[in-house]
């Protein structure tokens, strides 16, 4: 989990609802798991800057697996 581009992110989302992350931010971001998928069905997208594959590319193999 890249910490300072989600919280660049959540700041500039500007949603009242994350006034509580943005002023507890390490509380907040200590009770993330990002190590273990959920049990359910998803995909999982890296959006860092710089990541091996582009968001592009990234979207593309999503949208295969849910449009045949």
């Amino acid at each position: 989990m890249d910490r300072p581009l989600l919280y660049e992110y959540i700041e500039l989302r500007d949603a009242a609802r994350d006034g509580w992350k943005l002023t507890h931010w390490d509380e907040y971001t200590a009770g993330l798991n990002t190590e273990d998928p959920p049990q359910a069905a998803h995909l999982t997208i890296d959006n860092r800057l710089g990541a091996a594959v582009s968001l592009a590319d990234q979207t593309r193999r999503a949208l295969t697996k849910l449009i045949p």
